[in-house]
């Protein structure tokens, strides 16, 4: 996706003097005074001229020894020129404007935002912790935050005997832990802002939240009054382990953010670091990467529909789905060794190349998929139970999916082509001919639709692929001649200049250029994206994570008000989030 043109860039700095501008391939940023930052935001979000409408993400960075500490990252889309920008600008007193007036979505970020840097915003409405509890002293995505926590407990000495130990006071995690007290406080506070006849507890782990979220329903009778979605039951603190390991450490912490669909979470990351370290991938391991990328987003989609429909009450797809699943799961395990979070991305290629006769196994499903495919479809597209159940059901209007910032086949849903294989190609996509399914009405039913077709035309991406690779001679599936990528184990076993490199690279890591990049990718769940910092060294300054299923989830609680819990089942499949992704 083209990043806005150099020429606007100096538009703005006539009508804005004071903005420092940087333009480059990699990113293309304004810095502005914080007392201008509302003013400039909303130029760039009303003007005809620029149509920044689309929010896409909200975070900060910590410069511990810069006065101010905080910088605000602002990244935006243009939807009628389909360019990108970044704005920055810094936290005096650590605070910012809140601009939950200009986009909606940004409420979440400034959220996560107090919650890990301690930067307060003016003008939230409700600005309490968004993975942390409440309570909770410290900021985590501070730089003088240890990775281990802070020992607020009693931590023993190695001289004292282990009998003297009370058990009830040690904490192996040297991290402060919620007592009792903090945790009803925080429900003391949820409950304080009820004033319907019933608050209804919905998770943390119920089957139909597809994951460890907890809802909280304010309730008349059956119908939604207010809902409160907490977060943070599977926070890992991803981007705060990631600035203690090296570019390609990282990648297996990838896998377990959207555990469905590890392989394109795989490829987003590994692009984004390619990108920031001008690294070119052989052919064969681009075309693999596309192939490998649209059977997990056919695999993703088969189990979305199958639990979707086991909601609702259709035990049969589920059956169904899981069937041709597990076929999928075998030919991922085949290739990449491991069926759920195998790794199986190298920053520069892949990991091993294709196996013999896996195309031969991809050629069999890919004839297979259509006829099962249509099985679904007449189970349930024109059936009147699952009509009822889904139409009407949760409408997203375009201009919600430029407030909250959806993305995937949320936005597609809507009407909106907001696809980043076709925006920004990486791979192989740019050689590849496949169709944006869109929807009409942005409801429950278009989400269904749209994801079915989603599948018909990555099994044609998928056909494509095999048909390339079965004509490319060349067998280098791995950029090892470059410096920054890992050599192969072979190459290892054979070489004492390839040891030496593996040596090095594993120890000390590829040392990137100082500079910062923004990439993404379409995962199932939406774009996936990376905002990267780096100060040249072997290890990122600050790693952004941008969920799509973390935006996508933002927009229930408006959707839901005046529904009843019956439709809450059905809106929430049809999101479809991960929580791995979305607390990460």
């Amino acid at each position: 996706m083209p990043w806005i043109k150099e020429e606007k860039l100096e538009t703005l700095k006539r009508l804005f003097p004071n903005i420092k501008i940087e333009c480059n391939e990699k990113i293309s940023s304004i810095e502005v005074e914080k007392g201008q930052i509302l003013e400039i935001l909303e130029f760039l979000k009303t003007s005809e001229d620029f149509g920044f409408q689309m929010f896409i993400d909200f975070t900060c960075v910590d410069y511990p020894l810069h006065k101010p500490r905080f910088q605000g990252v602002y990244i935006l889309y243009s939807p009628e020129f389909k360019e990108r920008i970044v704005v920055k600008t810094w936290a005096t007193d650590d605070t910012l404007p809140s601009l939950i007036h200009l986009w909606k979505g940004a409420k979440w970020a400034e959220r996560e935002a107090y919650d890990m840097f301690g930067v307060t915003f003016e003008g939230h409405d409700n600005l309490v912790r968004m993975f942390m509890w409440e309570g909770y002293k410290y900021f985590p995505l501070r730089k003088d935050f240890p990775k281990e926590g802070i020992a607020d407990t009693y931590l023993p000495s190695l001289n004292e005997p282990e009998n003297s130990i009370p058990s009830h006071d040690y904490n192996p995690y040297h991290t402060q832990l919620p007592t009792i007290e903090d945790l009803e406080n925080t429900e003391k506070k949820r409950f304080e802002k009820k004033q319907a006849q019933i608050v209804l507890n919905w998770g943390p782990l119920h089957p139909g939240t597809h994951g460890t979220i907890w809802f909280l329903f304010d309730m008349e009778g059956e119908v939604i009054k207010h809902c409160d979605i907490i977060l943070g039951q599977l926070h890992r603190g991803i981007e705060k382990l990631s600035e203690d390991l090296t570019y390609t450490q990282i990648i297996p912490y990838t896998d377990r953010m959207d555990y469905i669909s590890a392989i394109c979470s795989n490829v987003a990351y590994v692009n984004a670091v390619e990108k920031l370290l001008d690294i070119e991938v052989p052919e064969k391991a681009k075309w693999i990467r596309t192939m490998m990328c649209e059977l997990q987003r056919i695999n993703s989609h088969l189990l979305w529909l199958g639990t979707f429909a086991l909601d609702l009450g259709a035990l049969t797809i589920f059956l169904y789905t899981f069937r041709e699943r597990e076929k999928l799961m075998d030919i991922i395990e085949g290739i990449a060794g491991i069926r759920l979070n195998s790794s199986f991305m190298r920053i520069g290629g892949v990991r091993y190349d294709l196996p013999e006769g896996a195309l031969d196994v991809i050629k069999h499903f890919t004839k297979d998929f259509p006829s099962k495919i249509k099985e679904y479809e007449t189970i349930l597209t024109k059936n009147r139970i699952w009509q009822r159940r889904n139409i009407g059901v949760g409408v997203i209007k375009e201009e919600d999916v430029y407030q909250y910032g959806l993305t995937g086949s949320v936005a597609r849903g809507s009407g909106v082509p907001y696809d980043i294989r076709m925006l920004q190609p990486t791979d192989a996509y740019d050689k590849v001919d496949f169709e944006i399914p869109l929807g009409t009405v942005g409801d429950s039913y278009d989400r269904y639709l749209v994801r079915m077709e989603e599948m018909k035309q990555s099994l044609e991406i998928v056909k494509q692929c095999v048909k390339q690779l079965e004509k490319i001679k060349d067998d280098k599936y791995l950029a090892t001649d470059n410096p920054y990528v890992l050599p192969t184990l072979q190459e290892t076993f054979i070489s004492i200049e390839a040891m030496v490199k593996d040596f090095n690279l594993r120890i000390y890591g590829e040392q990137t250029p100082e500079g910062e990049i923004y990439l993404s990718g379409e995962n199932p769940r939406g774009e996936l994206g990376f905002f990267i910092v780096s100060k040249g060294e072997g290890k990122p300054y600050r790693l952004r994570i941008r969920s799509g299923a973390f935006y996508n989830l933002q927009v229930f609680p408006e959707l839901i008000e005046g529904r009843t819990i019956a439709d809450a089942v059905v809106l929430l499949g049809s999101l479809d989030p991960v929580v791995g992704e979305t607390d990460r």
